[in-house]
């Protein structure tokens, strides 16, 4: 099955090189580089950094203007390395940076002062791979869309991007991501600052992951994710956390991006409002494919075919005196309607005379207002609104095609939500940061599923109303000498449902012991509030509700060391996450904890009971990666990773958590080739291999399963069983070709190319009345192709 995608692979590409070879060589393909340089405690425009671009013969310099501006006109097309130096400051080199003669090449650069007393010293330091954020405690770093682009299998998606990071395991082949042990729904998403919903299409109720993204990297910038250690600013999150920003238009002239693949087409505008102007505009909007060929009459599938929409915006207008307004959003919509077959005699499982219907619709938009009003001191201020809605139906067919109500679902959830902070250096050593966020919560939430034990349709959930949170923090970030960095916050947060108040202290302490070196210790507590249906979803025997459950608790402490060998990084990093105030079920016979489910479903299930606040459990582990990124045209990263995870309900014994794979492999690694006779075109290859511990899984009581209708586990064996390794090959292949005024972009992405069928478990079949082996989907090929002018 595989190998018509290898086959394409080597006819395809090589044909398409033969192509650019016959383009004019001689003209020549430049573009021009430009960007901002800002100091990175104040953001304030630096003026007079050097910038050069040290691969070229003879170098090509650049300098920044009184704003921090620079523009370097006449760079070849291709792969450049960027030398940034000013008095005062590190130096930062940029290694790779990619110019292309479709669009001008923007870079945002943050340098970091030097302590006093070696202004005259040079300090290199490459900035590949660390937090933006500089009140970051550890445990994160930054990412770019272009190596969202490049890793194999990422689908331009920066959570498939993140499976190959020390810390993270897949869920599977979807793009939910387990983060040192924790449950995916744990994971948090912000854009521009604050927090957003779930940004992906067909998410269940109360998930971070999805089918595919709304994410469109034509519209990122360099963002910044963690696996932990979070620094006081950060609420409403125990474990992983995508800190994303948009990049801004270009501000000098219009640029157009068309694509076209397998995840859909689409477009992205920018450009200034005016010509001369600094205010700026950035959309992309994108259609499933699958959907198009629908629409245009093509039979797709008789199964139903997914159709869903995007459209990301980022609209920036700075003003002289009133400071910087951005307009910026993100959201999408989709649906599935699968008609059964009406011929019964084709039925062979009951899902066969199942009609379903699913749309949904998440969507955050936020105005951010920036103010610098000296050198020294910033605000900003965020307003923003995130809407999601869920509705779910299925109907099962009689033999005569009657159709009778088997499911039921509406969750539609909005958030209205502040944020504001002040950042002030009252020297060039401290920075102090403060700041509060305010959440008003609307939801309206009805679940109701046929029961064979209820003999009918039976409510699982049915509310509407408001909530609100409130938060504030402050921290501090001290410099003592040239080596060590002190950060200390902290956060305070209230939900009103429960009444409840929680101090999280955080602290960081960052050493830089030699040349090359450097060791971070971070230590906080932090909590996150459980998706609202489990609040208000009714106890299957009683028919109480948990409207007064508090959020999860955590206390976390992380060690790392880093060491730099030239282009290499090796790190290791050691963890402790101890995790309290877990909702579990208030039924002592029922091991059940909200630390081993993924969304909301565990709400269907007749063992569903009342939770309360007395379950516990703890995340520890190693991992250790060694990492070169890209630099004379190869890159690899390989990780490694054991854990432990586990878990308790109210009086039972502890437990594996579904989640507990205890180790975890990947590797990672690239190769381009400037090709072509003028060698501006590039081409590419890149591979990344995962293997890591199955899935923990529980005995299924077959006999009662069959009684009852349902998935029937042994409350005593909770997760003792589990599946095998999961194991994954993923690999793509790029062409970039670049014309005089256009680049082209054709990418080949394959997802588990050897077609593994891995295993997630066992469940109970009810069209069968057996237990079977569950499998994820297995290979996953897409092809894509994308101009830039």
């Amino acid at each position: 099955m595989n190998k018509p995608f290898y086959f394409l692979t080597l006819l395809f590409f090589p044909a398409l090189q033969g192509i650019a070879q016959t383009q004019n060589v001689s003209a020549n393909f430049l573009q021009s580089i430009k960007g901002t340089v800002t100091d990175k405690d104040t953001r304030v425009g630096l003026a007079g950094v050097t910038l050069l671009i040290t691969d070229l013969k003879p170098v090509k310099t650049g300098q920044t203007d009184d704003s921090g501006n620079f523009r370097i006109t006449g760079v070849p097309a291709g792969r450049h390395i960027i030398s940034v130096s000013a008095i005062g400051y590190k130096v930062v080199q940029l290694s790779d940076i990619l110019v292309t003669t479709g669009k001008e090449t923007e870079l945002n650069i943050e340098l970091e002062t030097t302590d006093n007393r070696l202004n005259e010293v040079v300090v290199k330091a490459d900035n590949s791979g660390q937090p933006l954020n500089q009140m970051a405690l550890g445990s994160g770093r930054s990412f770019s869309p272009e190596e969202t682009n490049r890793y194999a299998g990422a689908f331009f998606d920066p959570a498939r991007m993140a499976q190959t990071f020390a810390g993270v395991v897949a869920a599977g082949d979807n793009n939910e991501i387990i983060v040192r042990g924790n449950s995916p729904k744990s994971l948090q998403w912000r854009l521009e600052g604050i927090e957003i919903v779930n940004p992906n299409h067909f998410s269940t109720e109360g998930a971070a992951g999805g089918a595919v993204s709304m994410i469109n990297t034509t519209v990122l910038s360099t963002s910044d994710f963690y696996t932990g250690a979070l620094s006081a600013e950060y609420s409403n999150a125990n474990a992983g956390m995508f800190d994303l920003k948009f990049r801004k238009g270009n501000t000098d002239r219009r640029e157009y991006t068309f694509s076209i693949g397998a995840l859909g087409a689409g477009f992205t505008l920018e450009g200034p409002f005016s010509k001369g102007g600094k205010a700026s505009y950035l959309a992309s909007y994108r259609y499933s494919s699958l959907g198009l060929l629908q629409d245009a009459g093509i039979e797709v599938s008789d199964a139903g075919v997914p159709k869903y929409q995007d459209l990301s915006f980022n609209i920036v207008i700075p003003t002289k005196q009133s400071g910087t307004f951005s307009l910026f959003g993100i959201g999408g919509s989709g649906r599935l309607d699968a008609d059964a077959e009406r011929n019964s005699g084709k039925w062979q499982e009951r899902m066969d005379a199942f009609d379903l219907r699913t749309k949904y619709h998440a969507a955050s938009t936020g105005i951010k207002h920036l103010l610098i009003t000296s050198p020294d001191l910033y605000f900003s201020n965020i307003i923003s609104y995130s809407h999601t809605q869920n509705l779910n139906s299925r109907d099962t067919l009689t033999a005569r095609y009657v159709a009778n109500p088997a499911e039921r679902s509406r969750f539609i959830n909005g958030a209205l939500r502040y944020a504001g902070m002040l950042n002030y250096r009252p020297g060039t050593t401290n920075t102090i940061r403060m700041g509060a966020n305010a959440a008003l919560l609307r939801f309206d939430l009805y679940a109701a599923l046929h029961r064979q034990d209820y003999n009918g349709m039976k409510e699982l959930l049915n509310q509407n109303g408001n909530a609100h949170s409130f938060d504030a923090f402050v921290q501090d970030k001290q410099k003592i000498g040239s080596q060590l960095t002190l950060n200390a916050g902290l956060h305070a947060a209230y939900f009103n449902l429960s009444n409840s108040w929680n101090l999280e202290p955080r602290l960081g302490l960052h050493w830089l012991p030699g040349k090359d070196q450097q060791i971070n210790l971070a230590a906080g507590l932090y909590s996150r509030l459980e998706p609202l249906s489990y609040y208000f979803a009714h106890d299957a025997a009683s028919g109480r509700t948990n409207r007064s459950l508090s959020p999860t608790k955590s206390a976390q402490t992380s060690l790392s060391y880093e060491k730099r060998f030239g282009n290499l990084k090796f790190k290791t990093e050691t963890y402790y996450q101890h995790l309290h105030n877990v909702p579990v079920s208030s039924d002592p016979g029922i091991n059940f904890s909200l630390l081993n489910e993924s969304d909301n479903t565990a709400i269907a299930s007749s063992g569903f009971r009342s939770l309360v606040n007395k379950g516990t459990g703890k995340n520890y582990g190693m991992e250790l990666s060694l990492e070169r990124s890209l630099y004379n045209g190869y890159y690899f990263m390989a990780t490694a990773s054991v854990f432990n995870s586990k878990f308790k309900a109210l009086n039972g014994p502890e437990f594996n958590t579904t989640f507990n794979g205890n180790y975890a492999g990947n590797l990672l690694a690239g190769k381009e080739w400037p090709v072509g006779q003028s060698k501006k075109n590039l081409l590419g290859m890149n591979v990344k291999l995962i293997y890591a511990g199955g899935r923990r899984y529980s005995p299924v009581l077959e006999k009662e399963s069959i009684e009852k209708d349902e998935w029937i586990i042994d409350q005593a064996r909770v997760n003792t069983l589990q599946a095998d390794a999961y194991f994954r090959l993923d690999y793509s292949v790029s062409y970039r070709i670049n014309g005089r005024k256009v680049s082209h972009l054709l990418l080949l992405d394959i997802q588990n190319a050897t077609n593994r069928h891995n295993v997630m478990g066992v469940f109970y079949n009810p069209s069968k009345r057996i237990v079977e082996t569950a499998r994820w989907i297995g290979i996953i090929p897409t092809i894509n192709y994308r101009i830039e002018l």
